[in-house]
């Protein structure tokens, strides 16, 4: 075993922090609503959900774990509720319909979803799909329906889901329309962009409600979104808000290999000397700014958005009650002198590993056509929502390629192109690992 191969094993031993970012998420007249619970742990502050009429919570709540977790985020206030027809194969919904029975349905705010591909088939089938969330939501209308993530903008004009909305809105069953948005397919279409979709749902003017990634990274493409959407009245939901979090990248992998006296592979090594830099400047980081661990920052990106009032309410995927308490005790607050400072030096010094989810420069420059944006989204999902079954299971559809030794001695097209400097390739290296499960 080569020398540098041996000092990898002192250096994983005194690296104790390493960062990336998975792609990232002054206030309005405001009341508290729906008769929160008091104590730490409760909503603070209610906004005017553009057009809709509602007055939403600054905080809300995105995809459920459990449904002890959702009673207690509505117990605490929380009044918006996100899922979607594939999450959780529609025990979302279902776990959603058995906990808002306890609760005044006039004063809660379901949004769900329909996704599809490439066009919705017909105007009966979006309409049976609509019903049969209905059914597992046990209610007798939802308040947005959304196009899951949408990927081009021909999507936002399908005849057949707009004539079953159409339909549905006569009949009381949909109240208003929306869209999320993580950016294109660029493989498939080279012409749009996330900020091009998005912009044409707002031109459009039949949804009232946007879901998008905001948070101190790519604030430059999401505000100027934010802003068409506030001059339109279009409400708006905020996703990735915390594209920051502190772990060991490879370390754990590479130690175990270490011990096993097995050695990195190709693609591994190639990129190892990057992300050993990305480790000391992290360790650099947090020591001249003495923060701890990732708490501060999240933190700090969290009242990034929340001081921001037309980003109406940001999602947060509560996983456990202690998630309940931690983030709802920053509802209400606002970005601190601090707050700005640590942001501020964190993207001066670590911007570059954190993908803007929504840009395609990186994919436009790839001769590999690989889906670089989706990878890296994924790969969020795995190592930050720890939503691990739901990435891996995206990346394996994936029928584009993903990375490979196509990478390995690659001059590095995609990091060319971006204009935010990005690390992609050892980002890549890390969700190659993640979603592959490479042993």
């Amino acid at each position: 075993m080569s020398s540098s191969r041996i000092n990898r094993r002192n250096f994983l031993r005194n690296a104790t922090l390493g960062t990336v970012g998975a792609g990232i998420a002054t206030t309005g007249s405001l009341t508290a609503a729906n008769n929160p619970v008091p104590g730490p742990a409760s909503i603070k502050e209610y906004r005017k959900f553009g057009k809709t009429g509602f007055r939403v919570s600054d905080i809300s709540c995105g995809a459920p774990s459990n449904e002890a977790v959702l009673r207690a985020c509505l117990k605490s206030g929380i009044n918006l509720i996100d899922t979607g027809e594939v999450y959780m194969n529609g025990n979302s919904e279902r776990m959603i319909g058995r906990a808002i029975q306890d609760y005044d349905r006039s004063k809660l705010f379901i949004n769900t979803k329909l996704y599809t591909e490439t066009s919705f088939p017909s105007k009966k089938e979006v309409i049976e799909r609509t019903n049969q969330a209905l059914e597992r939501l046990q209610t007798d209308y939802v308040d947005c329906m959304q196009i899951h993530s949408a990927e081009n903008s021909a999507i936002l004009k399908d005849e057949a889901f707009h004539d079953g909305m159409e339909q549905l809105k006569k009949e009381g069953k949909v109240r208003h329309l929306g869209v999320s948005c993580h950016g294109n397919n660029w493989a498939y279409n080279t012409d749009e962009n996330l900020e091009k979709i998005l912009m044409t749902a707002i031109d459009d003017g039949r949804f009232d409600v946007i879901l998008l990634a905001y948070n101190f990274v790519n604030a430059g493409m999401a505000e100027e979104i934010l802003e068409a959407c506030e001059k339109k009245g279009i409400a708006t939901m905020i996703m990735k808000s915390n594209p920051v979090h502190i772990f060991g990248l490879l370390d754990s992998r590479m130690e175990k290999m270490e011990e096993q006296g097995k050695e990195a592979d190709d693609f591994m090594q190639a990129y190892y000397d990057k992300y050993r830099l990305m480790n000391e400047q992290a360790k650099t980081f947090f020591s001249d700014y003495g923060i701890k661990d990732d708490a501060e920052i999240k933190k700090a990106a969290s009242r990034y958005v929340l001081s921001n009032p037309k980003a109406h309410t940001t999602l947060w995927d509560f996983q456990s009650f202690n998630d309940v308490e931690e983030m709802l005790a920053l509802s209400g607050q606002k970005l601190e002198s601090r707050d700005k400072l640590v942001l501020n030096a964190y993207n001066k010094h670590l911007g570059h590993t954190a993908c803007r989810i929504g840009c395609n420069d990186c994919e436009a420059a790839c001769p590999e056509n690989i889906p670089v944006n989706k990878i890296l989204r994924y790969n969020y999902y795995f190592s930050v929502k720890k939503q691990e079954k739901r990435a891996m299971t995206k990346y394996a559809k994936l029928s584009m390629n993903k990375p490979s030794e196509a990478c390995i001695d690659c001059v590095g097209y995609c990091e060319k192109a971006c204009k935010y400097g990005v690390w992609t390739r050892p980002l890549l290296a890390s969700a190659r690992h993640n979603l592959e499960l490479i042993v």
